[in-house]
């Protein structure tokens, strides 16, 4: 009972917070860290010290977050912090269970960082370091988050491998004439190849035709986006 009345709560906690701080960025702030807040006392309670289910809710918080600043249009917004509330609550409710749910929530959370850091590079228009610098901590951290629940030592040197060809990835973007949505699909979709082959891997479930399954389904909907966007003429 308590895990569905605290799992509740957060829900209806972000669709509240968020939606009042809509318009105003320092109050999303302050609202995001409140929800992390919330949720990682109410997690402890739950789970105690378990760091990797303590850490997946303030990911997704975060990604929810970056999706959410970006998105101009109103009714979208209600929408997507709707959607975004409901999801939460079956997080909390599968939290410290291993499921392909979480795996997908844990994707998404992932592909609204990358949102986020492409975003703030394109509007404060900060140093090409400060989105390298970002891409390379958020992505060792996913990585950590992404290849817990097992131990093996050779998975500390993918941290390493998975942020650095990310970075360069994102360094490389940068400089492309597309809109920060795109780049940082593409970015996703670099993570998750990697991701996903590492993963496999590790639980000896890797094959070549997943392979050249995933790989050819990454190229095909990355050729369709890229024929789609609308690309800025070169100054």
């Amino acid at each position: 009972m308590f895990n569905r009345i605290s799992s509740l709560t957060l829900a209806v906690l972000l669709f509240l917070t968020f939606f009042g701080s809509r318009n105003y960025h320092y109050i999303l702030l302050a609202a995001v860290v409140f929800m992390i807040l919330a949720s990682l006392a109410i997690n402890y309670k739950r789970l105690n010290f378990t760091w990797p289910h303590l850490l997946l809710p303030i990911i997704y918080l975060i990604g929810v977050t970056c999706v959410f600043a970006v998105i101009a249009n109103f009714k979208v917004q209600i929408v997507f912090l709707g959607l975004a509330s409901l999801v939460l609550y079956f997080l909390e409710m599968k939290l410290g269970h291993e499921s392909h749910f979480l795996q997908n929530i844990f994707l998404f959370s992932v592909f609204g960082w990358y949102v986020g850091l492409f975003a703030v590079q394109l509007y404060v228009r900060l140093p090409i370091f400060f989105l390298i610098l970002g891409v390379f901590g958020s992505t060792f951290l996913f990585a950590i988050q992404g290849f817990a629940g097992f131990s093996l030592p050779a998975k500390k040197y993918f941290y390493i491998l998975l942020a650095m060809v990310t970075t360069e990835t994102a360094w490389g973007l940068s400089f492309w004439p597309t809109h920060f949505l795109i780049n940082a699909f593409v970015l996703f979709c670099i993570f998750y190849l990697i991701w996903l082959f590492a993963f496999s891997a590790f639980f000896g479930k890797l094959s070549r035709a997943k392979i050249y399954w995933q790989t050819s389904l990454v190229l095909f909907v990355l050729i369709l986006v890229l024929l789609t966007a609308t690309w800025h003429p070169l100054k």
